[in-house]
């Protein structure tokens, strides 16, 4: 009991540390940014002075300068108060800092699950469309290769296997809770999927439904192939999608 206790006191010990400090940040914030120039160590008014004219030289307005300076001093005198000075605080010079400042590093945006479903099953249904189409084309015996080949069938299995894989990348991600990959989920999904897909194709293949799934010519597979592929690149340039269709995780877009 008296460890737990202890345990407790010590938490709120830290609560009210930071709570203090988080205080006196504000407190800092609210200061007119001249007076807290004035607070400043020389080390960090000069490391400010290098720094506005590294900014200046860069193509920065010097009203803009002065503004990116006033933003920085709250942390700046926070620091100081700790001992830190400005160059330990950044870490970097003023000249690597002002680089910092004037090119920022945009963070790249994670892929939705959507589009990321979309992105793989339009490449998917290009590549299926596309190889069948040409196996239309050099091959002689075409009732070979137009068997289970109708284009709705192929569309379908373009866009279950975007889908599968899509869900595939987040069912291979560890737990957050354990650490550990749920293989069951992963084997379960991939038997699950694979049934589906297989029934989907089935039912498809039915004489009755030929009428909405027909078998075109090998250059009409070609021309859905490339319809897939032009809305992928479009979709792609739209929303600045980066990386591999095969490889979703590491897909990464432009802000929008």
């Amino acid at each position: 009991m008296t460890e737990e206790k202890q345990v407790q006191a010590e938490k709120q010990e830290k609560l009210k540390k930071q709570g203090e400090a988080e205080a006196a940040k504000a407190e800092i914030k609210q200061e007119n940014p001249k007076d807290l120039v004035k607070k400043l160590s020389n080390k960090n008014q000069d490391y400010l002075f290098r720094l506005r004219k590294e900014l200046i030289a860069g193509g920065m307005k010097e009203d803009q300068a002065d503004a990116e300076i006033d933003s920085l001093l709250p942390d700046i005198y926070a620091a100081q108060i700790k001992g830190q000075p400005a160059g330990t605080l950044f870490g970097v010079s003023p000249t690597i800092k002002a680089g910092q400042i004037l090119h920022p590093v945009v963070k790249p945006t994670k892929v939705p699950n959507w589009l990321l479903g979309v992105d793989s099953a339009l490449i998917y249904t290009a590549i299926l469309t596309g190889m069948f189409g040409l196996m239309q084309l050099f091959t002689n015996d075409n009732k070979k290769t137009a068997n289970g080949s109708g284009i709705l069938t192929l569309i379908v299995m373009g866009v279950a296997m975007g889908w599968y894989f899509t869900k595939y990348n987040n069912w291979m991600k560890p737990d957050p809770k354990t650490g550990k990959t749920a293989w069951g989920k992963v084997i379960w999904g991939l038997i699950g999927s694979l049934v589906l897909i297989m029934a989907i194709v089935l039912i498809l293949s039915l004489k009755p439904l030929a009428v909405i799934n027909p078998v075109l010519p090998g250059w009409a597979d070609l021309l859905v192939a490339a319809v897939a592929t032009g809305a992928w690149y479009l979709i792609r340039k739209h929303y600045g999608i980066h990386g591999s269709s095969f490889s979703p995780d590491t897909l990464t877009m432009d802000k929008k």
